[in-house]
């Protein structure tokens, strides 16, 4: 039951090599020899230290992107042939589970999309779910298997951003509306609509609840749809060719690639503007098979290989925002399954520290604590229940106005005063990842 069974020790310089070799090794992160080079380094993290205030976090206010685009801030940030990607990821905080506020509605490029009535939105892409056509077979989660693989998928096509109070572009299954991407997606046109001189915003969204990147993930083995019909999890080290497959690293991995390829195909430079990862519950709670102790312990090499296989499959690193982790749920959580750490959000804020204090040009913080709506009271805190916008359950899941906030972060380093707006990617691999 003791806490620090689930930290590993070592230097904090082999984070930082690992990362730079990484980068040059692009698709090769993939390949065996990464998993064995990360399983190796791994076990030497430093995760012990405190966990650090990202930069953007620390700038960070609850300030509507609109109101950031006034004449000083009028400055070109990328060039006439650049657009900008943006990824939002994780499990159901990231999925949402609230229904998007009618006023932050967006309606496709000239109001005409699934929610007419909503802002037109000519400046923001997205990839849509309709009923998971890209692969044959299950429609929603819910019904037979899928008979191809995910390798099968060969094309995707950006659409218009149009979302409804019910019904997102989230790539993932579960959830409600109101989530960060959604939140983007409307700043960002918000902006431009104020006079920002920015470029198109392409979103690829992939939230899914309950899953996890370890193997034991099996707390809510029977929920959301896939886990029913075989892996349904964000195992980095789950490959894309079995059929049928279900991995969400794989299919995140391919819908990365072929969204990128799309764009560089129209003769557009993408800029990753970065991934904003809201998932670690599935880490944390304690009726899994193998308590949580063993999970936590594990974190540090899952997301290492799941973060690298991204940056591979880009060919480059690019801003990763983690959500920190800050629900108190699955802390002393009675009859919790041994092993068993009862100080579980703690101990994964030091995980994800880990990273950030290794590399903090690469890794940060999102951090709600300091966001508008926190009041330090648990167990809501004022961002899982509450706020101006409602929402929440009051324990685990964000309100509005907090997810509102995560959309604000997502784009806060590009259209705040320290104007970065990540990598520009000017080719890919031949061959997508597996």
């Amino acid at each position: 039951m003791a806490t620090s069974e689930s930290v590993p020790t070592g230097t904090e310089n082999d984070l930082r090599q690992y990362f730079a070799a990484a980068q040059i090794q692009g698709r090769q992160c993939m390949e065996t020899g990464m998993k064995n080079l990360l399983v190796r380094i791994a076990l030497s993290f430093v995760l012990a230290a405190s966990s650090v205030q990202a930069s953007v976090a620390a700038a960070a206010t609850d300030q509507s992107i609109t109101a950031a685009a006034t004449a000083e801030q009028k400055i070109q940030r990328f060039r006439p042939d650049e657009v900008a990607v943006l990824f939002v990821m994780g499990q159901s905080n990231s999925a949402g589970l609230n229904g998007l506020p009618a006023d932050f509605v967006l309606s496709g490029a000239s109001g005409t999309g699934s929610s007419a009535g909503g802002m037109p939105a000519p400046n923001v892409w997205g990839i849509r779910n309709d009923g998971w056509g890209n692969i044959a077979g299950n429609v929603d989660g819910s019904g037979a298997p899928f008979t191809q693989p995910i390798s099968a998928i060969n094309q995707v096509a950006w659409v218009n951003w149009s979302d409804t109070t019910s019904s997102d572009m989230n790539l993932g299954y579960y959830g409600g509306s109101g989530n960060a991407a959604d939140f983007a997606a409307h700043a960002w046109q918000s902006a431009i609509n104020a006079g920002e001189p920015l470029p198109d915003l392409y979103i690829i969204h992939i939230g899914w609840g309950s899953q996890g990147v370890d193997v034991a993930d099996d707390a809510y083995s029977g929920c959301c749809g896939w886990t029913m019909h075989g892996v349904n999890l964000w195992q980095p080290m789950l490959d894309a060719t079995k059929t049928p497959t279900y991995g969400l690293a794989p299919f995140a991995r391919r819908m990365m690639y072929l969204g990128l390829k799309q764009i560089l195909a129209t003769g557009k430079k993408p800029r990753i503007l970065g991934l904003e990862w809201n998932q670690w519950e599935a880490e944390a709670v304690p009726q899994n098979s193998a308590g949580n102790v063993t999970t936590i312990r594990r974190a540090p090499e899952n997301y290492a290989n799941l973060f690298s296989s991204f940056f591979g499959t880009v060919g480059s690193e690019f801003p990763v925002m983690i959500v920190k982790p800050l629900s108190v749920a699955f802390d002393n959580v009675a009859n919790a399954v041994a092993p068993y750490d009862p100080a579980a959000h703690a101990s994964m804020q030091k995980v994800f520290g880990g990273f950030i204090e290794a590399d903090p040009r690469t890794f940060s913080f999102v951090d709600a604590s300091q966001s508008p709506d926190w009041n330090g009271r648990p167990p809501d805190f004022g961002i899982f229940q509450g706020g101006s916008l409602g929402g929440g359950d009051g324990s685990v899941h964000y309100n509005l106005d907090t997810q509102k906030w995560f959309g604000n972060q997502a784009l806060a380093s590009c259209l705040g005063r320290s104007q970065l707006c990540g990598p520009r990617i000017t080719a890919l691999s031949k061959l997508p990842p597996n």
